[in-house]
């Protein structure tokens, strides 16, 4: 049985164990099949020219980034505009999720939950998080699957990379552990963007398989209520009760005027609730980024 109301949604969340050794974390999916993968892995033209985006971008707006020291600090930056990344938005309030999920009452949609262990959380100035975000600089054709273990950092493909790391970081160690490179990590950002404090928000950034253009896999383990993971958790959406669903969370402060304090935003929430309802959704999904 999908979720119909808050109280559905509530009751669901009171089925999932908590385990101190990890972390919860939601996204919402206005429908329940979009894939759980980050934007630039969504198109093969996008991926294949990431690192274009991301010079492309600095270079035609470099006043917007002057504050923005670290690669992680651009992409979030980026994301926030909506140019596809390698960051997947999350959040650690589950009314937050289920907000985005019930965009498009078109379609049923889902929360996905996440039990993230710690060791799979880091903040913004992590080392691990320097690697995988340098990774979009990289050119397509980085690759490791033929690297040898013994000589992975003698390599040219992981000299460019330390490169680009030592940039942001001039007193990183020239070493990389080659399985950090395949990891999906959790990231706690700085709460400057004034969007990702209304939001609760944080991120997933994807390393990648055996070469750029393969995602690196979230782990299954981490997925309540997939099938895998053998939890009894519906955080299915019905999508005739996604318009009372939205009442219900404007009710308790959760709506697009909290969650996007921008102006626009405002007064398009402003002209909805008080005149008339537009057509066009705004902003459909967290920070930018939905399916």
């Amino acid at each position: 049985m999908s979720i119909k109301n808050i109280s559905d949604f509530i009751n669901q969340l009171e089925k999932i164990s908590e385990l101190p050794e990890n972390e919860l974390f939601f996204r919402g999916h206005e429908s329940k099949d979009y894939e759980l993968k980050p934007s630039i892995y969504r198109d093969n033209k996008l991926i294949s020219n990431e690192h274009i985006l991301f010079k492309e971008c600095i270079l035609r707006t470099p006043n917007e980034f002057l504050n923005e020291k670290s690669v992680l600090e651009k992409l979030v930056k980026m994301q926030h505009y909506g140019l596809p990344t390698r960051l997947l938005d999350i959040t650690s309030n589950p009314l937050v999720a289920l907000f985005f999920a019930c965009k498009d009452s078109s379609k049923d949609g889902k929360i996905i939950c996440f039990s993230i262990p710690n060791s799979y959380i880091k903040y913004y100035d992590s080392d691990t998080v320097s690697i995988l975000s340098n990774i979009s600089k990289r050119p397509p054709n980085f690759c490791i699957e033929k690297l040898q273990p013994n000589k992975f950092n003698d390599t040219k493909e992981i000299q460019y990379l330390l490169h680009d790391i030592r940039e942001e970081k001039s007193y990183f160690r020239p070493i990389i552990n080659s399985d950090d490179i395949g990891k999906v990590i959790a990231v706690k950002v700085k709460q400057s963007n004034s969007r990702i404090i209304k939001q609760s928000g944080a991120f997933l950034i994807f390393g990648i398989g055996r070469k750029k253009t393969e995602p690196a896999q979230i782990p299954e383990e981490w997925l309540i209520g997939d099938a895998n993971a053998g939890e009894s958790v519906n955080l299915t959406i019905d999508k005739g009760a996604k318009e009372i669903i939205l009442k219900q969370l404007d009710r308790l402060g959760i709506n697009e005027s909290t969650l996007f304090p921008e102006l626009d935003n405002q007064a398009r929430y402003l002209k909805n609730k008080y005149l008339i309802k537009e057509e066009t959704p705004v902003n459909a999904g967290m920070t930018i980024d939905t399916k």
